[in-house]
């Protein structure tokens, strides 16, 4: 297997089942492969000190956060996350800036052999991409997300300085588990011995779980309720958190205060946990969190779509955070003055995140053309008042009914994000 262009590398990326697209048939849950690869590559994923994150909800927020504040303070910063929104080159940035396309390449021209002969499925090769990218180029600290669960996440190869568990919910149950129990002690195997991780607003059973295994681990457990955050309008301080205690900053998110809060809370803890190997002023907590949406413009977490309207996007994918997204919405407007736009992937789709949404009149729902998505007859049974669009266009047109002066929510997979950017073409912000 020979790679010479660019070309043939997302050709070989895109023959790769993704785990979004077609279910668990695209993942293969060991880390003997990782552990194998990365051991022919040199360990790369150990020449540099990593902040690792795992959680339901929140942990792709949490990773943006760390790393806007490293950037902040000066140091040369990675960020692996993943799905990507439009392009594979943002699951490996540095410095917000996303891998370049001949970097990309030479990974793929160094390890050809080994790459036919391994057979990764396509998250195990983007981490050992990314693990590999930020050891070439030397960063001073990378942040990881965790693609799905923790323990045998294809990411949990790495002896992190500070790991993160943002949130537990009842997601990915066929794959992690039938209870929060079971989820969580999934989620708590990033947890190394004698490292000390941070957690957010976790349920009781869920926090017993994780505290007992960190416990056997001898790891400092650190929890974001004990900052204390105030939220006043859109200014946030911190009440109670070492060395960070009083630091304030402005929200540049559009909405989600109370969940911004939080996840600040756990950025602030995890740093100041790391600060022994890599000293982070308070000022740049307050300006890296305030330059969030600056360096992290496209996030698919209630992101305004575009500039003069307020049409915004949410990814929001199970109970727990469409139920969040919900209480933002209707802060702003109650349910009649929203035109909500949904299109899921099939197991997302369940009886409750339904019910939660049809507290909303005018409904419109997108059947996506992918093996894992909701079909038309799902979408009609749990939207029974809903209208079907078959193509977005409808949407953006002047001239439909839904105008540029209403208030649009569009939520669903990432995928579905996707599809919108695409279609809006010159209208994307």
């Amino acid at each position: 297997m020979r790679f010479e262009t660019i070309e043939q590398v997302e050709k070989y990326l895109e023959s790769i089942p993704k785990f979004g697209l077609t279910g668990s048939g695209a993942a293969n849950f060991n880390l003997d492969r990782m552990i194998r690869f990365c051991s022919r590559l040199g360990n790369p994923q150990d020449r540099f000190p990593c902040i690792h994150v795992a959680g339901t909800n929140g942990k792709g927020t949490v990773c943006q956060m760390l790393a806007a504040v490293y950037q902040t303070a000066g140091y040369r910063t990675g960020l692996y996350t993943s799905p990507h929104l439009l392009d594979v080159k943002e699951r490996f940035r540095i410095n917000a800036e996303e891998i370049d396309d001949s970097s990309l390449l030479a990974f793929f021209r160094e390890n050809d052999a080994l790459i036919a002969e391994e057979k990764l499925t396509y998250f195990e090769l983007t981490t050992v991409i990314a693990f590999w990218y930020f050891s070439r180029e030397k960063v001073d600290i990378a942040i990881l997300e965790t693609g799905l669960g923790g323990r045998l996440d294809a990411t949990n190869v790495v002896n992190p300085l500070v790991s993160v568990i943002t949130s537990i919910g009842m997601d990915h149950a066929d794959i992690l588990g039938d209870s929060i129990e079971k989820i969580a002690a999934e989620k708590a195997g990033i947890i190394k011995p004698g490292k000390p991780f941070v957690i957010g607003n976790l349920k009781k059973k869920a926090r017993e779980v994780i505290c007992r295994i960190a416990a056997e681990k001898g790891a400092e457990c650190l929890e974001a309720d004990t900052a204390r955050p105030v939220v006043e309008d859109d200014t946030f301080q911190f009440e109670g958190t070492g060395r960070y205690k009083g630091v304030r900053f402005h929200s540049s998110a559009e909405g989600r205060k109370r969940i911004d809060a939080i996840n600040a809370a756990m950025t602030m803890m995890a740093t100041e946990r790391a600060c022994e190997r890599l000293m982070v002023k308070p000022e740049a907590i307050t300006e890296g969190i305030e330059r969030l949406n600056s360096l992290f413009p496209r996030h698919a977490h209630f992101e305004r779509l575009l500039p003069d309207v307020e049409w915004y996007f949410d990814g929001a994918h199970n109970a727990e955070s469409v139920e969040i997204l919900i209480d933002e919405l209707l802060s702003r407007a109650p349910a009649h003055e929203w035109t909500v736009v949904l299109s899921f992937m099939s197991d997302k789709l369940t009886g409750e995140v339904a019910s939660l949404w049809n507290r909303f009149p005018r409904i419109l729902y997108y059947v996506q053309d992918r093996e894992r998505a909701a079909r038309e007859e799902q979408m009609k049974r749990h939207f029974p008042e809903g209208e079907q669009i078959t193509d977005l266009k409808e949407v953006f047109s002047r001239e439909q009914e839904l105008s540029k002066s209403e208030l649009v929510i569009f939520s669903g997979s990432f995928y579905f994000y996707e599809k919108i950017r695409r279609w809006m073409g010159t209208m994307s912000a």
